[in-house]
């Protein structure tokens, strides 16, 4: 639940100073001048009118919003990290992967609210995430407080709820396909009508909910709680990781030393240098590299499947044909990059610094290959992205000022507040 304490002194704006925040947010997404990313962590907001805004990409950490009007409100992408939503009006809202892990939305209203992969877990499980995950220091929200919100007619679809409180919570008609609900309290829930095939029940406490038409399997339904009897049992039981804190477990593996990493390198110069005849193709699949100094490094043809590179320093690394496919690069500074030919698909660049880096194609590729990958809220400006095929990317809020993309394929991808530009 959200934290009440204070921690920090809370800024109480009024109703026109909030207007001229959010015109000079809507500026910032459109790339006009004079515009500035709403960042209003633990502003005092309650009460005030917020209605039809485009707030896609807004700081709001901890704020207090409650008892405010957010009805059709853009929330995309927004940081709504530990805040107090309390009673907060938020019909019809969109909602699109937006932060609200440790959240209060006690009593709130959401009926018709599109929250696809919307993040309501419990907050205390970013808290055991990486530095460059933590929200701020000392605010430690608990789990996400949905009790007695109404849920109504709302796109939920793969929905993160795990560990979350959402005791009678009505989500008749709602759509909760996908949605991972392990362990999340839902008791006395009205889920009549409700979509929850494929949902993730786990350890969901049902009791007492009602599923009167609603669309989920018994194997599902079967790993659920439904009795006092299977509580008390599931009370008793070892407790397994959630698939979230699983993750988490990723983040504690031992970090190769800066010695290991150079060993690693030169054997790769090596192996390059003779076409393979000497040294080891470098191999960073799997490992946790977060941080690490990587700078004008030769990771040409390097294997880095699933790394994690969150915060990593690539400035100038040569990634030709690199096989980053599903890598996490969150944060990551790959200014100047020769990425031509890399393998991208699925891969996290959200945050990055891209800045002059080249994306385009190699001579030797057999055409452009897809992204699919997660550009939210990078920066490109002046960088190649010659006949990069970006089809489904998520681009939503990044920098492509000054950008090289002839040829580039933007098919389906999601330009929400992307600032393109003139092209270089």
């Amino acid at each position: 639940m959200a934290n009440d304490g204070t921690l920090k002194s809370r800024i109480r704006l009024t109703q026109d100073q909030l207007d001229r925040v959010c015109e000079r947010h809507v500026r910032f997404t459109e790339g006009r001048p004079n515009g500035a990313r709403a960042n209003l962590p633990f502003f005092d907001l309650s009460g005030l009118d917020l209605s039809g805004r485009n707030l896609t990409g807004a700081h709001l950490s901890g704020a207090i919003l409650r008892d405010a009007k957010l009805r059709g409100t853009i929330l995309d992408h927004a940081d709504l990290y530990g805040a107090d939503l309390r009673n907060a009006d938020m019909t019809e809202a969109r909602l699109f992967r937006t932060d609200m892990r440790g959240a209060n939305v006690r009593g709130a209203m959401l009926d018709g609210a599109v929250m696809v992969e919307v993040d309501l877990r419990d907050g205390s499980m970013a808290n055991r995430s990486a530095s460059g995950e933590l929200k701020v220091v000392g605010f430690e929200p608990g789990p996400a407080d949905m009790a007695s919100a109404k849920l109504t007619n709302a796109d939920m679809a793969r929905a993160k709820l795990s560990g979350s409180f959402a005791r009678a919570a009505d989500f008749t008609n709602s759509r909760l396909n996908g949605a991972r609900l392990q362990r999340t309290d839902l008791r006395d829930c009205n889920f009549s009508g409700a979509d929850l095939q494929g949902a993730d029940l786990n350890g969901a406490d049902l009791r007492g909910a009602k599923l009167d038409g609603a669309k989920v399997s018994d194997g599902d339904l079967a790993l659920s709680i439904r009795t006092d009897a299977e509580a008390a049992a599931a009370a008793l039981a070892p407790k397994t990781p959630l698939h979230e804190e699983a993750e988490d477990e990723a983040e504690t593996r031992p970090v190769p030393s800066a010695a290991e990493i150079e060993k690693l390198l030169r054997q790769h110069l090596l192996w390059l240098g003779t076409s393979g005849q000497q040294g080891q193709q470098l191999d960073l699949s799997g490992m946790n590299l977060d941080g690490a100094d990587l700078s004008g490094k030769v990771l040409t043809l390097a294997k880095g499947s699933g790394a994690r590179l969150r915060n990593a320093r690539l400035k100038g690394t040569q990634l030709q044909a690199a096989q980053l496919d599903g890598a996490d690069l969150r944060s990551a500074d790959m200014r100047g990059a020769d990425m031509r030919g890399a393998k991208l698909d699925r891969a996290i660049l959200i945050d990055g610094c891209l800045d002059n880096a080249n994306l385009g194609t190699l001579a030797i590729s057999a055409g452009a290959k897809i992204m699919r990958s997660s550009l939210v809220r990078a920066r490109l400006a002046g960088a190649s992205l010659t006949e990069t095929n970006l089809k489904g990317c998520d681009l939503t809020m990044a920098d492509l000022t000054g950008c090289s993309r002839a040829g580039a394929i933007f098919d389906e991808a999601i330009l929400e507040g992307t600032r393109l530009g003139k092209t270089g």
